[in-house]
């Protein structure tokens, strides 16, 4: 039975995320959530909100999520990754710095929004798994304050230097000599000649890097106040379902090439069918994100984020680690269906 108030209903929640194309259907309700209100934010208002207990979910980053299971906070959540990136994309230098390669940066200054950052733990771990260089090695600078209650080692250097998040600014003003960020900064016309990626052919990069490691780096996770879990217990189970249907409906639209404006779209879809299976985009704590996981724990344990080595089934209460996710891609386009390219579910996505 689901609980119910005094009145006969349930209390209706509020879950904040932002809009992808794997999370649009919750925002359009093509797919529901029986008394949950979806509601549109930016990563910091989710953030705030679940904190303050405005939100009683809300996506926020998965290094924040380790950090609050490491402490004991009233929080747990579901594996439902709905933004992956690969870091390697995003690291920019000047030409005029003398770096040539990732294995150049040691002793040199690199500017990261955060420290604590999730995609921050991943460029590090990055440069200390591939290239040996350890983060005492290299002097820091970040743009935005750590999290409250989070300790940065000792032994490492790092200073506050306010400014817009990416961090493009302190690279331009000659503050560091590498940026390290978590998507494509916005380049002035007159400073590109200025600025260039430190991996010349990245795609070539990112795609040999996952055939290696099988890793798509989970940058945010769902994340539920456990009063809200322990009043309306079904609510784990709710939460990866829809996420599940929100996603195979954006299969579903991804399915046809021409739904986007993108030239090379079938190419580009064929290419990662070939790569990462029928399920690019996975959820859940098996298959291929146990390891990922596992790896991304890892660093935060010895970066300092976490006091213990957190394990991957330590994230989430059984309900949400149970949960069999289904959606799939499948080869080609559905054109005789409408509903297929509107991104409709066959039972008009209830559960």
């Amino acid at each position: 039975m689901k609980p119910r108030s005094a009145q006969g209903r349930r209390r209706v929640l509020s879950l904040a995320i932002q809009r992808f194309d794997r999370t649009a259907a919750l925002h359009t309700r093509i797919v529901t959530i029986e008394d949950v209100m979806v509601l549109q934010v930016l990563p910091g208002v989710g953030v705030r909100g679940l904190l303050n207990g405005t939100f009683d979910a809300a996506e926020i980053p998965m290094a924040l999520y380790a950090f609050l299971r490491d402490r004991g906070a009233p929080f747990t959540g579901v594996p439902v990754f709905p933004d992956r990136i690969f870091v390697q994309q995003y690291v920019y230098i000047r030409p005029d710095t003398g770096i040539r390669s990732p294995a150049d940066l040691r002793g040199r200054r690199v500017c990261v929004p955060l420290y604590f950052m999730t995609a921050s733990l991943w460029h590090r771990g990055l440069l200390k798994d591939e290239h040996g260089i350890l983060p005492q090695e290299i002097e820091w600078t970040t743009t935005t304050p750590e999290w409250e209650g989070s300790e940065i080692p000792k032994d490492v250097r790092v200073s506050l230097k306010r400014g817009p998040h990416l961090g493009l600014e302190a690279l331009l003003d000659g503050t560091v000599d590498c940026l390290m960020t978590e998507a494509a900064p916005i380049v002035p016309q007159d400073q590109r000649d200025r600025v260039t990626r430190l991996h010349p052919d990245v795609h070539a990069l990112q795609r040999e890097w996952f055939g290696r490691t099988r890793c798509h780096p989970s940058v945010h996770v769902i994340a539920v106040r456990q009063a809200v879990a322990e009043e309306r217990p079904e609510l784990l189970e709710e939460l990866c379902d829809a996420f599940d249907r929100a996603k195979q409906s954006a299969y579903y639209l991804l399915q046809n090439e021409r739904m986007t404006g993108l030239p090379l779209m079938r190419t580009h879809l064929d290419e990662t069918a070939a790569l990462f299976g029928e399920d690019p985009w996975p959820y859940g704590v098996e298959g291929r994100n146990r390891a990922e996981i596992d790896r991304f724990l890892g660093y935060a344990f010895d970066q300092g984020l976490t006091r213990r080595r957190l394990a991957p089934e330590g994230l989430f209460d059984q309900p949400a680690r149970d949960f069999a996710f289904r959606a799939r891609m499948v080869e080609g386009a559905d054109l005789g269906g409408l509903d297929s390219l509107l991104g409709y579910l066959p039972d008009g996505g209830q559960g």
